[in-house]
Order: C-alpha cells, then sequence, then structure tokens
C-alpha cells in the first residue's frame, strides 16, 4: 500500500510539470485516488473499549484472553479516569449491604435459638459501651496517587494550619477559611458525630486520642491530611448501638457465617433486622479502598484522558508487580459489570 502511494504521489508531481492543458481534469482524477488510497491505509479498530481504541498491530502477540484482559483493565481505567467507579460497580456495593444484612439476620437467629434475650444484651454492652465522636477537622486534600511534591504540599499547609490555632485563632474560623472539604466554610468544619467504623481508622484513632478541646498533629489518610480538634465525646445509648452488640454477641455462641448459609435475601429484607450504620459506612470504605488500590497497582488516575488511559492500560496488561498481578486477578469477577460499563467491541465480532 505505501509502495502505491509513493506512485501516486510521484505520478501527480510530474504531471504538474509536463502535462498538456487538459491536466487539470487528471490532476484532480489522481489526488481523489490518492485520498480514497490514503483512507484505505489507516488500520481499523481491532478492538474497541468506549472511547479506546486499539488495531490489530498494536495487540499482536496478546491471544484471545490477554485481549479481553486488556479490554477489562481498559474499561477499568476509563471508569477511574473519568471518576465513574462508584456508579459502574455500584452492584458490588449493593451485594456487599444485601450480605451484611443477611450476616445479621443470622446473628438476630442465633441469639434468639440461645435463648439470649435484651437484659443480656445490655450488661454485655456495659463492660465495652460504644462510644460517639462530634469532630471539627480541617482538610487539605492530596489523595494518594497524588505526585509526592503535591503531597508535601498538602501537608505544609496543615502544618501551617496548626501554627495558626497555637497562636490563638479560634479553630471555626481556621476551618472555614482553609479546609478544601466542600461546605466545609458554612459548617466550619464540623462534622456529623461518627462512631468507629463511621470514619476511616486513621482519622477514627486520631479523634478519640483526644479530650475535648484538644487538637491533633497532622493525621494523613486516603483522602489528604487533616487537623482535628475534639468537641464532645459521649456514650452511645444501648437501643441505638443494639444491631453492634447483636453481631458481637451472637459472635461468641456460633459462626455467623455458617447461620447465613441458610438464610435467603428476601428473608432478611421482609424483617425488621437493621444493619449497624458503621458497618454500612465501612463497606462503603472498603470499596473505596479496594478501587483506590487497583488504580494506583494499574496505573490509572483521575483525570487521564483516553489516549493516557490506553497506553497505561497497555502497560498494566504487562505488569509484573504482585499488587498489579493481584488487582488484574481480582478484576476478572467485574467482568460482566466492566462489559457493561463501557463496550468491548472486538472487530471478529462483527
Amino acid at each position: 500500500m505505501q509502495q502505491v502511494l509513493w506512485t501516486v504521489t510521484y505520478w501527480i508531481h510530474r504531471n504538474e510539470r509536463y502535462s498538456p492543458p487538459e491536466a487539470p481534469l487528471r490532476h484532480r482524477l489522481l489526488t481523489s485516488l490518492a485520498l480514497v488510497l490514503t483512507a484505505c491505509s489507516v488500520e481499523p479498530p481491532a478492538l474497541t473499549v468506549g472511547t479506546v481504541t486499539f488495531t490489530e498491530a498494536e495487540l499482536l502477540g496478546l491471544n484471545d484472553t490477554r485481549r479481553a484482559q486488556l479490554a477489562e483493565i481498559t474499561a477499568f481505567g476509563l471508569a477511574s479516569a473519568r471518576e465513574e467507579l462508584p456508579v459502574k460497580l455500584a452492584p458490588i456495593l449493593e451485594q456487599a449491604r444485601d450480605a451484611a444484612l443477611v450476616r445479621q439476620f443470622a446473628a438476630e437467629r442465633i441469639l434468639t435459638e440461645n435463648g439470649v434475650d435484651d437484659n443480656q444484651l445490655r450488661a454485655h454492652y456495659l463492660t465495652n459501651p460504644a462510644l460517639e465522636l462530634t469532630v471539627r477537622h480541617v482538610l487539605f486534600f492530596s489523595e494518594r496517587w497524588r505526585a509526592d511534591s503535591h503531597r508535601e504540599l498538602a501537608q505544609r499547609k496543615a502544618e501551617a494550619a496548626i501554627a495558626r490555632l497555637e497562636a490563638g485563632e479560634p479553630f471555626p474560623d481556621v476551618a472555614a477559611e482553609l479546609s478544601e472539604e466542600p461546605g466545609a466554610e458554612g459548617r466550619q468544619g464540623l462534622l456529623q458525630p461518627g462512631r468507629e467504623g463511621s470514619w476511616v481508622s486513621e482519622f477514627w484513632a486520631a479523634a478519640l486520642a483526644l479530650e475535648p478541646g484538644e487538637i491533633s498533629p497532622v493525621t494523613e489518610t486516603q483522602y489528604g491530611f487533616h487537623v482535628l480538634r475534639l468537641e464532645n465525646r459521649q456514650i452511645v445509648s444501648f437501643e441505638e448501638a443494639r444491631p453492634t452488640v447483636v453481631a458481637e454477641v451472637s459472635a461468641l455462641i456460633a459462626s455467623i457465617e455458617e447461620a447465613a448459609k441458610s438464610v435467603s435475601i428476601e428473608e432478611a429484607r421482609a424483617s425488621s433486622v437493621v444493619v449497624p450504620t458503621a458497618y454500612l459506612a465501612a463497606i462503603t470504605r472498603d470499596f473505596e479502598d479496594r478501587t483506590l488500590g487497583w488504580s494506583l497497582a494499574l496505573g490509572f488516575a483521575p483525570g487521564l484522558t483516553s489516549a493516557q488511559v490506553k497506553e497505561a492500560a497497555r502497560a498494566a496488561l504487562g505488569a509484573t508487580e504482585q499488587l498489579a498481578t493481584i488487582a488484574r486477578g481480582e478484576l476478572e469477577e467485574l467482568t460482566p459489570l466492566l462489559r457493561v460499563a463501557y463496550p468491548i467491541i472486538f472487530a471478529d465480532d462483527g
């Protein structure tokens, strides 16, 4: 094909110099032919994933299994780049929540079958009551996928905020001015009261270590760098904490996982059983942690263009690091969701 194009080009230039008056028509014909041949020389995509295409040359050497894996990695990369993972992979969260409801129902059944009543649950709870903390914080966003320079800058901002607080500036004013969390200005950094499991573990540990009115050192989480002040600490009532106590006590009697095998999701949904809010929050955080881990291991980040996703996907397919290998294996379980999220089309499929 390339030789043909060179030949056509040669004749076009030759005709321009030596042709008789009718040459313009011949020139136009030859030019049209060159354009047609050029269009035909563009290799059609052998694989299309959303807005990303791969030619046969780019897939050379990959068997069908590896090509399918590349397609799935690319679909995940697009969702990560467009920050659509929570939407595209929402069924995973729903399945996890359903599983939590089934386990909670099974836990209640264990207690009923073993004659454990609320008086006994209450006695157990008094030995280890749950705490609810009210916190203000200043947040400087710098997710863990960010460059080191970005994270260092965010940490310095947090340290500067502490310096202003130590100089006597009111925490609400500093939070309203500096915190990068959406809505922080109006709320002056105040968060809804939280219990263990409501926040990421680093944040909870930092808050739990404080006495009311105390300010934390700079605390790093997956979201960035925080400065916290504990506003209030109180014990959660038994009635509110009961679902958690049920899970704790039933686990001492029998295996909740085994008991859950005989419970259907329909049965659990029809009951009045409630999953502890902290458990649901933990499920969401676990999902976020897993997807963030996959993205980091495979080289994806929010904001990448389709071309960048394509290159990252090709690199991820051949990556030999352990975390990348694990991420590729876990993504195989998401194949149906990824194929729905971003249509995967092979040229051979017609």
